[in-house]
């Protein structure tokens, strides 16, 4: 079908660009202890781009059922389109990635539930009186992309993922853990032992004293430090020339302990052979020991700066995304290069400070500019003690000068937010309290 439409645009359009993205999942769902769901979806998308008198065309629907419609569609958004400086994908050699397990495709419903029925025993067991949520689910997803170039890109992925949470009395958010990977797991017992440790955390709160003090970073809160960055070396800031990172390339802008790659090729989650443009991924520091290495471009933002694409241009975005999104520059799969220390280490290594596990606001900080303002998400640490969560806490500082300072990386890696992780235990923060 896909073929057929793109045959049909030949003939009324100048390019053309057809993505297609479908998604099967099934999940099983335990709210309160008790087994609450099972379910079974199956969700697709096509988005239509097309080039005409130098106009782009935009269409979408949710199947290809009814190419007419959507050649119809592009053909009238063309009319009133931008201008559009870049001609889509041409046919390219693309990595080879293995994103892709038989084995998690059948894996079947009642290793499911059995590992939902562990989960609910263990916790239950530690913390009887919480209520405690659990979901297991498998996906998988089939992406093509085609166009009038010549381009022909197919992956299918899958993805087997444990998440436990349990809301933290009277204070509107919860604690959660969780695992993701391509291939079938056994039983994540780790993820639930610390889950549970990380829950006995919540019973006392602590207000800090207003002063800076040192914040260890984990890798769900990393993502106000990545995405701040990304921002700072995509495409779009310096087509507008607002990147703080416009004459820093080779210069160094963070610790030399950062490293950080855009590594789409490893076999984890989230491994890509090409954008959702076409283009091939490429796997290449971001940031060299602290040193500015790399941008990220897209098909449009490329041809703007006169460059060519970096194979990151995304249907992402701060929030949303999704098929009939328009691609942006955006980070393939991310990873931050692990240090030495352990997490218990750097936790026993402060006299006082912060575990970080998120920021709430962060999308109304100047983050573009590697501004960070937010209320924090986390625990005190006191004489190499975690005490509580924390309460009533702001935090703020620019990742351009905090992450010049740090102390010690972790050696575990987590996944967090586009990419892996690790623990990264920052000198001082702003931190606002009492």
């Amino acid at each position: 079908m896909i073929e057929k439409l793109l045959n049909a645009s030949l003939e009324l359009f100048d390019d053309s660009e057809i993505y297609y993205k479908e998604e099967v999942n099934t999940s099983v769902r335990y709210g309160n202890g008790d087994l609450r769901s099972i379910s079974s979806n199956r969700i697709s998308g096509v988005m239509m781009r097309v080039k005409r008198g130098g106009r782009l065309g935009i269409a979408s629907a949710t199947t290809l059922d009814d190419p007419l419609s959507l050649l119809e569609q592009a053909a009238e958004s063309a009319k009133h389109g931008d201008e559009i400086p870049y001609s889509f994908s041409v046919a390219a050699e693309f990595p080879e990635v293995k994103p892709y397990s038989q084995e998690t495709s059948d894996y079947p419903t009642e290793k499911m539930i059995e590992m939902c029925e562990q989960a609910k025993a263990d916790v239950l067991k530690e913390l009887p009186d919480i209520s405690v949520n659990i979901k297991v689910e498998k996906e998988e997803e089939n992406i093509q992309i085609a166009t009038s170039g010549g381009t022909r890109a197919q992956q299918v992925e899958t993805g087997l993922s444990f998440v436990v949470s349990a809301p933290i009395r009277g204070a509107g958010m919860s604690v959660y853990r969780f695992k993701t990977e391509i291939a079938p797991f056994e039983y994540p017992e780790e993820v639930v032992r610390e889950f549970i440790r990380r829950y006995r955390w919540t019973e006392n709160t602590k207000t800090p004293q207003t002063k800076r003090m040192p914040v260890i970073w984990t890798p769900q809160a990393l993502y106000m430090f990545t995405l701040a960055l990304c921002a700072g070396i995509s495409g779009e800031e310096l087509v507008k020339k607002t990147s703080p990172l416009m004459d820093k390339h080779d210069q160094k802008i963070l610790s030399d302990k950062i490293t950080l790659i855009d590594d789409p090729h490893s076999p984890r989650v989230g491994a890509r052979g090409f954008d959702d443009e076409g283009i091939p991924t490429e796997k290449r520091a971001l940031v060299q020991k602290g040193v500015l290495k790399s941008f990220l471009l897209d098909l449009r933002t490329g041809a703007k700066l006169g460059a060519r694409s970096s194979g990151n241009g995304f249907k992402r975005a701060l929030f949303g995304g999704g098929t009939s999104s328009m691609p942006n520059p955006w980070p393939a799969n991310l990873w931050l290069e692990p240090g030495s220390s352990s997490l218990d280490e750097m936790i026993a290594s402060l006299d006082e400070g912060i575990l970080l596990t998120g920021g709430m606001g962060f999308h109304s900080s100047n983050y573009s500019q590697g501004h960070i303002a937010v209320r924090a998400i986390g625990f005190m640490i006191e004489k190499g003690q975690v005490t509580g969560r924390l309460e009533g806490t702001m935090l703020s500082g620019n990742i351009y000068e905090e992450f010049k300072h740090v102390r010690a990386i972790s050696k575990e890696i987590e996944q967090g937010h586009g990419g892996f992780y690790p623990y990264v235990l920052v000198d001082s923060m702003q931190v606002v309290g009492k």
